[in-house]
This record gives C-alpha cells, sequence and structure tokens, in this order.
C-alpha cells in the first residue's frame, strides 16, 4: 500500500504542475494577448478618427481656397440673379463641392457654399447639383452657421452630430470660411461626413471585438459597430449607460470590463474647434471568465491531479514543498523566474519609498521567432541562455535582478534614484540585443515605478505589461507625416506628372542637404517643402495653368502669387510650419530680382535656395512638351550659367559633384509641364517657375 501511496503521489506531482502550469500560462498569454489586441485595436480606431478629423480639415481649407467661390462674388448682380443666370464660375463652384465626393467617397452626405446673409449659394447632394428653386433661402439656424462666422480665416469648425436636412442622415459637419482678400467673412465652404459611413469603417476594422464611440460629455454610446445607424432613429444607442465609467474616469486611455466583457478605451485626442469629444471603445464580444483559454486536457490534468493528491495528502505536501523549491529558477537559462519575481516583489515592496523606489521592467524580444524559424530552436535556447547571462551580469552591476518570465520575456528589478533610472534602462536593453549575420534581436520594454505609479503586485504586473505592449505594436503616424501626405495626395489627384517630378526634386534635395551639413531634422523639414513647393499651384485657375500663347502681365502677376498662396496651405498645418516658410522663398533669385520678396544671396534661407536648383535641374532633365529635354551634362552647363545671378554656385558646384554617374531621370511615366512652366525670356534653368 506505502508503493502504491508513493505512485499516486508521484503521478499527481508530475500531473499538477503540467496542468496548472499549461492551464495557467495559456490563461495569461490569453488576456494579456487579448488587453494587447484590445489596446491596439482602441488606438487604431482612435487614430482613423483623429486623422479623419484632421483629414477633413485640410481639405476643407484647401476647398475654400479655389478662386471659383471668390470668383462669384466678383460677378455683376445680385446672388438670386448670379444663381439664376448659371455660368462658368456657378459650374467651378458646383464642381468644387462635388469633388469633395471623390475624397470621402460613399461618406459625404452634403456640401454647400453659404452667404454670410444665411442663404445657399449651391448645393452638392451625392453627385446631384441642387436646382435654383431647391436652394436653403436661409441656413443661419443651422448648428454650424453662427460657430463658423465666429471663426477666424484658416480655420475649420467640426459640429457635432446632427440630422442632416436634406439626406436626413446623422452627420458631422466641416466649415470654414472662404477666404478674401481685404479679410471679411462673406461666405462659408461646407460638407457633411454621415455617421453611418464612421460606423462602417469601425466595423470593417476587427471582426474580434465590438467598436463603440462614447461623447465624453454625456456618457452617451454615438456609434455602435455592430448596431447600423438608421434614418429616423435616435443617434447611436441612447439607453446604453454601460460606458459612463469610462468618461467619468477622466483618464486617456486605459481598460476595464463590462459585463465581464474586457474593455480598452482611448480618448480622442482634443483639437481646436472640434466640437465632439470622444471614447473609442473596444470591448470582447464574450465574457471572459478563469478558464479562458486554457485547454480541456489542462483542465483534466488538474482535476485528476487533484484527486490523486487527496488519497495523498501527507505525501503531497512533502514533495510540494520541493517543488516550490526547485520552480523559483527557471530550467533554461538558471536565473530567477516568474515565481521568483512575484516573491521579491511582495518582499521589496514592502521596504521600497518614493525616494528610493523599485524600478520594475518588462522586456519582450524582437526578432526572436525569426531567430528559432532560420537557425532551429537549439540555436534560439542557447540564445536565450546567451541574453540571460548578460542581463544577469548587467543587473549585478547595476545592483538589480534579472528574471526570465517564459519564452522571450524577461523581467528587471531594482532599487533605484528616482532621477537616474536612464543607466539601467539603456544597460538592460543593450543586454538583451544582439546582432550577427542574417539576424538582429532587440526588446521592448514597459517599465513602472514603485510604489509610484501601483502599491499592489498584481496591478504593477499589469501595467509593466499593458506598457510594453503598446510600445511594441504602437505604429501613430506624426502629425507633419498626416498633413503631407493629405497635401501631397491632393497634388496628385490635380497635377500627377508635377507630383512625380516634385518626388524627384525632394530626393536631390535631400541628398544635398546632407552633403552641406544639415542635421536629420532641418533635412526632413527640406524634404517636405521640396516636396510641396508648387502646391499653390493648386489654386491657378485651369484655363489659365492651360492658356495657348504668351501670358499677360497681369496673368503673370496672378501667377507669381502661387509662392504665397502654397505658403499659406501648408502653414495651415503646424506640423508644415518651417516647411510653408522655406516654400514661400523657392522662386527667390540669388541677384535680388526674384519674388516674392526680392531676396538676394544669404537672405533666402538655404532650404529654398537648394530647391530652387534641383527643381531647375529636375525640369531639365525630365521630358517636357515646349522644349527639348536636356542631358545632365547639359543642365549642368546650363546652372552653372545661371550661378551667381539665378542660383547659389555653392548648391551648383553640390549637385554637379552629386549628379556625376548617376543615372538619370529614374524611370517614371512622361511628364507634361503646364503653362506655368513656359516663362518668356528666361533661362532653360528656370524650368518649373513661374516668374517672366
Amino acid at each position: 500500500m506505502r508503493r502504491f501511496s508513493l505512485t499516486v503521489l508521484l503521478v499527481a506531482i508530475c500531473l499538477l504542475p503540467v496542468g496548472i502550469g499549461s492551464g495557467t500560462s495559456a490563461h495569461s498569454h490569453a488576456v494579456a494577448a487579448l488587453d494587447g489586441a484590445l489596446t491596439n485595436t482602441a488606438s487604431a480606431q482612435a487614430q482613423v478618427l483623429e486623422d479623419y478629423f484632421a483629414r477633413a480639415r485640410s481639405i476643407d481649407l484647401l476647398t475654400a481656397n479655389n478662386p471659383a467661390f471668390q470668383d462669384f462674388y466678383q460677378l455683376p448682380g445680385s446672388r438670386a440673379a448670379k444663381i439664376r443666370r448659371g455660368g462658368r464660375v456657378l459650374d467651378k463652384t458646383n464642381q468644387a463641392l462635388g469633388y469633395l465626393e471623390e475624397l470621402f467617397p460613399d461618406s459625404i452626405g452634403e456640401a454647400c457654399f453659404i452667404d454670410r446673409a444665411g442663404p445657399e449659394i449651391a448645393r452638392m447632394v451625392r453627385g446631384v447639383r441642387a436646382t435654383p428653386a431647391d436652394l436653403s433661402p436661409d441656413e443661419s439656424g443651422a448648428p454650424f452657421f453662427a460657430p463658423t462666422f465666429a471663426l477666424a480665416h484658416k480655420q475649420v469648425y467640426q459640429a457635432r452630430p446632427y440630422v442632416s436636412p436634406d439626406t436626413k442622415e446623422w452627420v458631422i459637419s466641416n466649415s470654414t470660411l472662404m477666404p478674401t482678400a481685404d479679410g471679411s467673412k462673406q461666405a462659408i465652404v461646407h460638407f457633411e461626413i454621415t455617421i453611418e459611413s464612421f460606423r462602417r469603417v469601425a466595423a470593417s476594422l476587427t471582426n474580434r471585438f465590438d467598436i463603440v464611440v462614447v461623447d465624453a460629455r454625456t456618457g452617451q454610446v454615438v456609434l455602435d459597430s455592430r448596431q447600423p445607424q438608421q434614418i429616423g432613429a435616435p443617434l447611436g444607442s441612447p439607453d446604453d449607460h454601460r460606458f459612463q465609467p469610462v468618461t467619468k474616469a477622466g483618464r486617456a486611455t486605459g481598460s476595464g470590463s463590462v459585463d465581464d466583457r474586457p474593455l480598452a478605451y482611448q480618448h480622442l485626442e482634443k483639437q481646436s474647434h472640434n466640437a465632439n469629444d470622444w471614447y473609442v471603445v473596444a470591448a470582447a464580444r464574450t465574457p471572459v471568465g478563469p478558464l479562458y483559454g486554457v485547454s480541456g486536457w489542462s483542465v483534466v490534468l488538474v482535476v485528476v491531479a487533484l484527486a490523486l493528491l487527496v488519497f495523498a495528502a501527507v505525501s503531497f505536501l512533502a514533495q510540494h514543498r520541493l517543488l516550490v523549491a526547485s520552480s523559483m529558477t527557471d530550467a533554461l537559462t538558471g536565473i530567477p523566474n516568474r515565481r521568483q519575481l512575484k516573491a521579491d516583489l511582495d518582499q521589496e515592496l514592502k521596504q521600497a519609498s518614493r525616494d528610493r523606489p523599485l524600478l520594475l521592467m518588462l522586456f519582450d524580444l524582437n526578432g526572436f521567432k525569426g531567430y528559432n524559424d532560420t537557425f532551429g530552436h537549439p540555436a534560439g535556447d542557447a540564445l536565450l541562455i546567451r541574453l540571460a547571462k548578460a542581463l544577469e551580469q548587467a543587473m549585478t552591476d547595476h545592483g538589480g535582478c534579472a528574471y526570465r518570465l517564459g519564452g522571450d520575456e524577461f523581467c528587471v528589478l531594482a532599487a533605484v534614484d528616482p532621477d537616474a533610472t536612464t543607466p539601467i534602462v539603456a544597460a538592460a536593453s543593450q543586454a538583451l540585443s544582439e546582432h550577427g549575420g542574417g539576424f538582429s534581436i532587440t526588446a521592448s520594454y514597459g517599465a513602472i515605478l514603485l510604489p509610484q505609479e501601483s502599491q499592489e503586485v498584481v496591478e504593477a504586473m499589469r501595467l509593466v505589461d499593458q506598457r510594453m505592449y503598446t510600445q511594441k505594436t504602437s505604429k501613430r503616424r506624426s502629425p507633419d507625416r498626416q498633413s503631407r501626405d493629405v497635401l501631397l495626395r491632393a497634388l496628385e489627384e490635380r497635377n500627377l506628372e508635377l507630383a512625380e517630378r516634385h518626388t524627384a526634386v525632394a530626393r536631390l534635395a535631400e541628398a544635398i542637404g546632407e552633403r552641406m551639413g544639415l542635421v536629420d531634422g532641418d533635412r526632413a523639414q527640406l524634404r517636405q517643402a521640396a516636396e510641396l513647393h508648387d502646391i499653390g499651384k493648386l489654386a491657378i485657375p485651369e484655363e489659365l495653368l492651360h492658356k495657348p500663347g504668351p501670358l499677360g502681365a497681369e496673368e503673370w502677376a496672378f501667377v507669381r502669387r502661387h509662392p504665397l498662396i502654397g505658403e499659406r496651405i501648408i502653414g495651415a498645418a503646424p506640423a508644415l510650419a518651417a516647411a510653408a516658410k522655406l516654400v514661400r522663398s523657392t522662386h527667390e533669385r540669388f541677384d535680388g530680382s526674384g519674388y516674392p520678396d526680392g531676396l538676394a544671396g544669404q537672405q533666402i534661407p538655404l532650404g529654398a535656395r537648394i530647391i530652387a536648383v534641383c527643381d531647375a535641374f529636375t525640369a531639365m532633365t525630365f521630358p517636357r512638351t515646349y522644349a527639348p529635354q536636356l542631358t545632365v551634362p547639359q543642365a549642368i552647363a546650363e546652372l552653372r550659367n545661371c550661378a551667381g545671378s539665378q542660383f547659389d554656385p555653392a548648391i551648383v558646384d553640390a549637385i554637379a559633384n552629386l549628379v556625376i554617374g548617376l543615372v538619370w531621370p529614374p524611370q517614371r511615366s512622361a511628364v507634361s509641364e503646364s503653362k506655368l512652366d513656359r516663362a518668356p525670356g528666361r533661362a532653360r534653368a528656370e524650368a518649373g517657375s513661374t516668374q517672366p
């Protein structure tokens, strides 16, 4: 019987750690993966909405700058008479409104051009132009009307959801003032986006979770990804108050649960003149219980092991103590494991203080799966051992302790000076990095200070795990990239060939900037300005761009405004303010005879001087309809002829050295130059300029 009891005990000892370990690990990883996926989904959907608001503001400003709106007010007669008479100006006004539907396909409710007195001048509803009889005589009571006219120029008002009187759908409007020469507020350009289009985007983002947008002021559900917004129905789900705790907490990001379903949320970044204050919530569709992610065989093993332990309780207790003692060390690497970490946290947290806090860091290796797939699991195990020993040595040098939590996850715990955490963070990151032929291993990490940020072990582990996953999965675009992409898209829609040539100009300009010692930030601004330096041409009417024969003096005076227009368009995005200043000066000449400010020599910003030379070189060496395409040596010779008068000689020398042996131009479609590139009386090196 004793031998039988011992056999039962041995079987139970084998089964219980396997069952509990595999179940606990599977549950922990499943919950962690779920939390990370929820956080990532909420962040991604919030980014989509923030991108929409930013894009809508930029496009509304670009649309309002269309000369057709201002030209309407230059026509003789009353507003009603001009509308009845119609004509090219009104046609172009409606075309500008209709173009918005191409930028927001299946999303636009309507687009309008509205006078200061309240009546509509033009309106497009899903590609259909409103007749004079259909135009509203008074929009002054609309929710967007008064707030928009209260704005300064170059600002956009984005209204809270309302029911569109024309489409009967719930919409969000974007409205801005029509630019005027004297700064007066004559009219607004306005378009609506349907709430249902937002819901469709949210529903398409993921089929795993529910996406809910909640009003931060009221806690009301604005949209639910699984409930289409019906015409005539109330907005969202007015009776759903489950997410009010999210809004009351007042935190930018976080996680929680509703009806035992985990959720993550993110507060949209507040934007000027946007009346919407929203939270995006990503929620699991099913409750998550204690057995979430645990396989059936793990449950069976635990049940069998517990039954056997009841039969041999005394023997189990003795063997259990031995198992606990050995379970504090990671079997593969020999460093402390998760169990030891939790024990140390319990002990050290009691002694930690704000003057001498504990630094807790969680690491996850980047590139380890690829290393395993390429070199095999034995090599992967050897790599883990090397990294663990390096981390252990680094922490010994800095008075800390290293742990392996399992897989490719490591942890660090150290008592630190709260103002001197950088060295230990750098040492740990360096220790968990290894590079060689065909592989590169780095580590993502999350870090917290205890007890400042948490006084509970479980909460501390959850928080540091969340920060690590946030760093690992974050892919948000910077504001300057978002704004630049919107403007480049607008330029491509208007003139694809011009946009392609600007890409080549930007490549050359960035290379010359590097040769001339510009730092990374200045080179980035230089590239942005080079890509967008002719964005002001979007404001030049098509009939002027393609006019046969030479342009008159007044026409040239008009087209010379495009650097100033470009500066205003780009400057509407704060992240591109530095690039906007460069764009203003790209048509200045080294001898002071350029425009718009008549700057000379070093008064012209270096970036603008670089762009001018690169633009001329690219224009001469790309195919063009009005003059022969030059070879690289011919173009360099032309630049040297104009050095000192039109161009900075130092930059001409720099581009001459750069393009020696260069295959140019790059492969691209044929370029058809506009009338702006055919100024009379200019050196061929000025190709791309608008000055006569």
